[in-house]
């Protein structure tokens, strides 16, 4: 069983797959913590059975430890996951079976003065996930007439380039039946849905055994993920090989990796950063003070990476000795490397 949990605005939304049935719960308000739910919820031996996938705001290191120290508490069978709502719309694309090689998915989540927009599209074969806000435009309706007004200028702007197939509408933005004129738009040439349980429903997809295996082949392009891969370029068989140790395309809170390498007649690192097709954009320089430059001494380097915000990563560097012939020296160093996004949409 795949329960796919979206809390917002202090509202908890609930899609369950169990087998050949999906069930959507009625939303439910939120009284205390998150924490608080997962642990009513699974109080009890029916309700630690499965898989559990959250969407929320605000994702970071703590809330992701977070969720792993609960799963283990609360003795969760196949562990709880948390996921941004970019992720979860790629879920629900693949969960829908929506064919990217006819067009794009597009998915406006409107909630009170808010609107974001998500569109998940094909460029050769990695699928690519952008984000864009619209509450500028939004935020200036005064009544619903201009609600719908706006509502298809939103419309003209996300939807210019490209063929879009698909069309998700979600968040109680769109309750009351206003958006009239817009709805007429976006059904010409295209299929449309609305629901609540939208990001629901792509939380409990992803949190599906295979389903990671399949998001591991996208692309996110959005503000709360890594705009770059950082590694080390280095000599395997006489031929130079990108090592990357910090993916590009993943939630920063969640990027995170290391590689062992043995070095010698060397005092420095040179990290290389490199975009989603592996070309090279910049280099940072490192160096290993205390290291005796000399080409008889082998040093055996542990090199972590992980991410502190969508912009600053940290490299740690470990002396791990040689074995017998030199102990470690205990020698740590370490770096932090601030990123320019720019124009991550490219």
């Amino acid at each position: 069983m795949q329960t796919g949990i979206h809390f917002e605005n202090g509202q908890v939304y609930t899609w369950i797959m169990d087998e050949n049935r999906t069930i959507e719960k009625e939303p439910t308000v939120l009284h205390g913590s998150w924490t608080d739910y997962m642990t009513e919820l699974t109080v009890s031996p029916a309700g630690r059975k499965g898989s559990y996938g959250i969407v929320m705001d605000g994702l970071n290191h703590s809330k992701i430890e977070e969720a792993k120290e609960l799963s283990e508490r609360l003795g969760i069978v196949e562990g709880l996951r948390l996921y941004t709502k970019e992720e979860a719309a790629l879920g629900l694309v693949q969960y829908q079976q929506n064919d990217l090689d006819k067009g794009k998915t597009a998915i406006f989540d409107y909630r009170k003065n808010h609107m974001d927009y998500y569109e998940v599209k094909k460029q050769s074969d990695t699928i690519v996930v952008e984000k864009q806000d619209f509450t500028d435009i939004m935020s200036q309706a005064m009544s619903n007439s201009q609600k719908d007004q706006f509502f298809l200028k939103v419309i003209g702007k996300a939807l210019a380039k490209g063929v879009t197939t698909t069309v998700y509408l979600c968040g109680e933005g769109f309750e009351g039946n206003w958006f009239t004129k817009s709805s007429r738009t976006l059904c010409i040439g295209r299929r449309v849905f609305m629901g609540k349980h939208l990001f629901a429903c792509g939380a409990a997809y992803m949190a599906g055994k295979d389903a990671k295996e399949e998001q591991d082949g996208a692309f996110i392009l959005t503000e709360t993920m890594t705009i770059c891969q950082i590694g080390l370029t280095l000599c395997h068989h006489g031929k130079d090989v990108f090592c990357p140790i910090l993916p590009a395309g993943k939630p920063w809170f969640e990027a995170k990796g290391k590689i062992q390498m043995m070095v010698s007649g060397i005092n420095k690192l040179v990290f290389e950063l490199r975009d989603k097709n592996g070309i090279k954009q910049a280099s940072v320089f490192m160096t290993l003070n205390g290291i005796n430059k000399d080409s008889d001494q082998v040093y055996k380097l542990e090199i972590q990476g992980e991410y502190l915000s969508p912009d600053q990563c940290k490299m740690k560097v470990t002396d791990q000795g040689f074995g017998s012939l030199r102990p470690s020296s205990h020698q740590i160093w370490q770096q932090v490397i601030h990123l320019e996004r720019g124009d991550f949409r490219e």
